[in-house]
């Protein structure tokens, strides 16, 4: 697991509420669980529904929820041992532990309850199962949501500045307008792109809410208790990770007079100093570790550097009022009111509603500055211009649009001016508010929906799952022509229509031949622009079209093998085969950007792609959805939800979503009645 990457997109943090605190004397939560295990829970008060909802995350995500507060309290050597001290105290040292300690006694008292009423609820089941749950988990408290609270907010800045962000870290969304659409309404596809097994990525728990009020079928992540995406009766609305420059990495002047001060935009201040009690796991013991450290007023010094660190969100929780209230949302305005308090760290939202309405807005909690710097690179933090202002870029002034004249909305972590198809975003940004332009990924959907007049729910998911490689078949065709003509590797290349589907032939043999020599990705994009290669390329890419089926023979024993026996989903002793293609060898990428790593033998784990995928039908007379995750339900391994949803993920398939306490009622395999006192 890399555990930074775990909580990119957790976008939608808490339930923080304006609602019903708990009252005396006992009330009951019922909970209702489907075929693939997806809990439903149905409650007439909101803090009923939250005990419910902490109940159902424990029981299928127990251990992941612990690790999680670990982590974000910079406690996770106390379980995994010396591997995670670093990370532990560079998040203690950003101050996410002591920012949720200092805020938990200011929670009013109805957010107080909620919060409450979400951890009780998960101790049960710990109460319950203490046996079977390893030692070091201890009840959870409402400390521990705040603190993943603050980390699942600054989780993409501080991926940013490790340098670990990858070109395929991101996501794909839509939202077509009725006057495209075959039912005459909206339809939304939500697609968030993440590790699959939580090694890089976020494990989702899909569920349904129904209490306080609130209709909600959609994700969230295990320890947080709300929705990250997904829809309620009136509303769907998904999201990606956009490139807000949230933190500043301030190159710091020390004063030649008193190497104890520093130049804080021209006037000197004194270094703090802070001494930080690690604990770590060692022969079965907690030993513990002091790590000292310099501390400026924009954040922690970097350890051996003359660098410190500026997290713009650190501190601020209105993302516990934002979240429930998105799910109060009836309408796309209603969802745009609810995050105005900018309590969100970033993230593209596109957002439809059954009254016909599509909207897009570029999201961040992003303070105002000199937008002649490139805030991308470390600034001198003694420049009485480097300081950042006490004004947030509002959402009325970011970009974002509403009811486009295309009928459409697509973002694939691409530039904002390009969501609309059309030219309602202006595309003048400073460079710190957004540095993106066009993805594989944008371009292709982009061409598929501005194609489509009659767009039905089943369209949409094909175009969401589609998994045309970019360059291969010109490249596969030129191949075709210029390599020996009676060859395996021809005849599999002539047949092949550039796809990577699950029995797709010739997807393996294009990998190979990609692979084989680093210039063949230039000459995929050469023949994809139609820019023909001289006499030394070709000859270059016929001998190593030779090269690449001579090892796919070796490892998998013929050139014309199926995709899904080469790219396989793996959990536990099962197996399926996966479609989809990404980021093997450069930043292309089908839509669907399955990859993973080459394993002995030759054969690819899946380990990247979509780590979830929705498609909402906005049908005022009855929304509909269709979801699918890449595994389970489920992260216990014990559970049969752990592996039940491989077969449909890797066929680009998905499930209908029972939607509505009646149809929850009608699918439930399980039920529990949960009383609280």
């Amino acid at each position: 697991m890399r555990p930074f990457r775990a909580f990119a997109l957790a976008s939608l943090l808490l339930c923080g509420c304006r609602t019903q605190s708990s009252q005396s004397g006992s009330s009951t939560a019922h909970i209702y669980w489907d075929a693939y295990g997806v809990a439903s829970v149905i409650a007439d008060r909101l803090d009923d529904g939250m005990y419910a909802l902490g109940y159902a995350q424990a029981k299928e995500f127990a251990v992941r929820m612990a690790e999680s507060y670990k982590l974000a309290r910079g406690r996770l050597a106390e379980v995994r041992g010396q591997s995670t001290l670093l990370q532990d105290g560079v998040l203690r040292g950003i101050g996410l532990e002591d920012a949720a300690i200092a805020y938990e006694p200011k929670l009013a008292p109805d957010k107080r309850a909620i919060l409450q009423a979400f951890c009780d609820g998960a101790n049960k089941f710990l109460a319950e199962n203490r046996s079977q749950l390893p030692s070091w988990i201890q009840p959870f408290t409402i400390v521990d949501v705040l603190a993943l609270t603050q980390l699942a907010n600054i989780a993409f800045p501080l991926q940013e500045l490790q340098g670990q962000l990858g070109v395929g870290v991101g996501s794909n969304q839509f939202a077509i307008s009725g006057k495209r659409t075959s039912t005459g309404h909206p339809i939304l596809s939500l697609d968030p792109h993440l590790g699959l097994e939580g090694e890089n990525g976020i494990v989702w728990q899909e569920f349904g809410f129904y209490a306080g009020g609130i209709k909600f079928r959609g994700i969230c992540i295990p320890g947080l208790p709300a929705a990250i995406a997904g829809h309620s009766d009136r509303i769907a609305w998904s999201v990606t990770n956009n490139d807000p420059a949230l933190v500043t990495v301030y190159q710091v002047k020390t004063n030649p007079a008193n190497s104890k001060q520093y130049s804080f935009h021209g006037q000197w201040r004194d270094f703090q100093s802070k001494t930080l009690d690690l604990n770590y796991l060692q022969d079965g013991k907690l030993t513990t570790f002091k790590q000292s450290g310099k501390f400026t007023a924009w954040g922690p010094m970097i350890p051996l550097s003359t660098m410190a660190v500026r997290f713009a969100p650190v501190g601020d929780f209105h993302a516990l009022d934002e979240a429930l209230e998105m799910m109060r949302a009836r309408n796309v305005d209603e969802f745009r009111s609810a995050i105005k308090p900018a309590g969100l760290s970033m993230w593209n939202y596109v957002a439809a509603d059954v009254d016909g309405n599509i909207a897009y807005q570029y999201n961040a909690h992003l303070p105002k500055r000199d937008a002649s710097l490139n805030w991308r690179r470390p600034v001198d933090g003694s420049a009485a211009n480097t300081a950042w202002r006490d004004e947030l870029w509002s959402i009325e002034e970011l970009p974002h649009a509403k009811n486009p004249k295309s009928g459409l909305l697509v973002n694939c972590n691409s530039a904002p001016w390009l969501t609309t198809l059309g030219d309602e975003i202006v595309k003048l940004w400073p460079n710190y508010v957004t540095s993106y332009g066009h993805t594989s990924r944008y371009d292709r959907l982009a061409e598929l929906l501005a194609a489509d007049r009659k767009v039905s729910p089943e369209k949409a998911m094909r175009y969401a799952t589609d998994t045309l490689i970019p360059n291969a078949y010109s490249t596969a065709q030129r191949l075709s022509l210029y390599g020996a003509q009676n060859s395996e590797e021809v005849k599999v290349l002539r047949r092949w229509d550039g796809r990577a589907e699950v029995d797709s032939v010739g997807t393996a043999l294009y990998l190979a031949w990609l692979k084989q020599d680093r210039s063949n990705v230039g000459l995929a994009s050469a023949a994809g622009l139609g820019t023909a290669w001289n006499a030394e390329q070709t000859a270059s890419a016929v001998r190593t079209l030779a090269e690449a089926g001579k090892k796919l023979r070796s490892d998998m024993g013929s050139v014309a093998v199926a995709w899904g026996k080469v790219l396989r989903l793996v959990r536990g002793d099962k197996q399926a085969p996966c479609g989809g293609y990404g980021y093997y060898v450069d930043s292309n990428s089908a839509v669907r950007p399955t990859s993973g790593a080459v394993q002995p033998g030759g054969w690819i784990r899946a380990n990247f792609g979509s780590s979830t995928r929705m498609i909402v039908s906005l049908e005022p007379k009855g929304l509909r959805s269709w979801s699918v995750l890449p595994f389970g339900n489920s992260d216990d391994p014990k559970s049969p939800h752990y592996s039940d949803q491989m077969e449909l993920y890797g066929a680009g398939k998905y499930k209908p979503d029972p939607f509505g306490p009646e149809e929850v009622r009608k699918a439930a395999k399980e039920t529990l009645d949960l009383k609280r006192q």
